[in-house]
């Protein structure tokens, strides 16, 4: 874990003295290296590279405003990933079923790690923001079910009702859809306030890491 970090430092930082006052010639080849280093330990952790920039020059195009701004834009890009390694140092708590739904987040659907890490993070912050860890929870499952099914546009509202799965299973993923679409401040804005803590976040990211791991099973079986 320490290597990784290590990894995500070192990136930082040439990205920060690129997009500032640091330049030198050597820093863009220099990246490439690091680039591919750490998104092999990353895959090795399980983890989505949440930086979309395989070279400096593409990320400089993206980074304009001040330094400071600049600065801002590289700490965010690793930030929910930081949190984590941060949390599993303190030996903090791992969701039941993390391990089990991130496993099968490979391949193409790797994308969604991104999700499901944020959702986590999202109960276990310093500032809990539960509404959010529901909303990235259940946007998990729909963008598993946009990608195995090859609908980028569909919601998981329709998504699972063309989904090949048991009726039943079907019939409770769709009807906790449709729970937290009528819930103010979770899907969408709202006016009334409601009580959601940590037990209802802890439950739909459990409730979503089950729902991965039924859709993938069924899905990818059924391909092959």
């Amino acid at each position: 874990m320490s290597d990784l970090k290590k990894s995500i430092d070192k990136i930082k930082a040439t990205m920060k003295a690129y997009a500032t006052d640091g330049r030198t010639d050597e820093q863009p080849e220099e990246y490439r290296e690091a680039y591919i280093d750490l998104h092999v330990l990353l895959e090795d952790q399980e983890y989505e590279n949440p930086n979309p920039y395989r070279t400096l020059e593409t990320f400089y195009k993206d980074c304009g405003g001040s330094y400071a701004e600049r600065r801002e834009l590289v700490e965010s890009l690793y930030a929910d990933l930081l949190f984590d390694l941060g949390r599993k140092n303190r030996k903090q708590k791992e969701p039941r079923n993390w391990s089990s739904a991130n496993h099968v987040l490979n391949d193409e659907l790797s994308p969604v790690r991104t999700q499901w890490l944020k959702a986590k993070n999202f109960i276990y912050a310093p500032n809990p923001d539960f509404e959010n860890s529901i909303k990235e929870s259940i946007s998990s499952v729909e963008s598993c079910l946009m990608i195995l099914l090859k609908k980028p546009n569909g919601t998981l509202g329709k998504l699972i009702k063309s989904a090949d799965l048991d009726p039943d299973i079907r019939e409770v993923i769709s009807k906790t859809y449709g729970f937290i679409s009528n819930k103010d401040f979770i899907r969408h804005g709202g006016t009334v306030e409601q009580k959601i803590g940590s037990a209802e976040a802890e439950f739909f990211l459990e409730f979503a890491a089950t729902s991965i791991i039924y859709i993938t099973q069924k899905i990818k079986i059924k391909e092959t």
